[in-house]
């Protein structure tokens, strides 16, 4: 039975997107779960969770803009700490390095 054009083939870049995001909803999930046990282990689990979900799928970060935009207040920490982990991809990817770390022998 030949395929059809509008079904997309499983690709390794799409497995991987896949089981991030699974992942992520897993860790969201671990971190709900610990909330109530106490000190603040549950909502920074679940936030690392949220980040790699934002970081992997385009519906969530649909989603997430359009919250950001009914409830700025409520969302900027989240905001501030996706773009602090933004800056700092891109300056990895710019000098090869992340700031306070030494570079790797034999680079400048």
């Amino acid at each position: 039975m030949p395929r059809s054009a509008a079904a997309p083939r499983l690709t390794f870049a799409r497995a991987r997107t896949r089981l991030l995001v699974g992942l992520g909803w897993v860790i969201i999930a671990i971190g709900v779960i610990i909330t109530p046990i106490p000190g603040p282990g549950g909502v920074p689990v679940a936030f690392v969770g949220g980040l790699l979900v934002l970081r992997h799928s385009p519906d969530s970060r649909r989603l997430f803009v359009r919250m950001k935009k009914r409830h700025p207040r409520f969302l900027a920490p989240f905001e501030r700490i996706r773009t602090f982990f933004r800056r700092r991809r891109q300056r990895i990817a710019a000098t090869g390095r992340a700031r306070g770390f030494p570079a790797v022998v034999g680079q400048r």
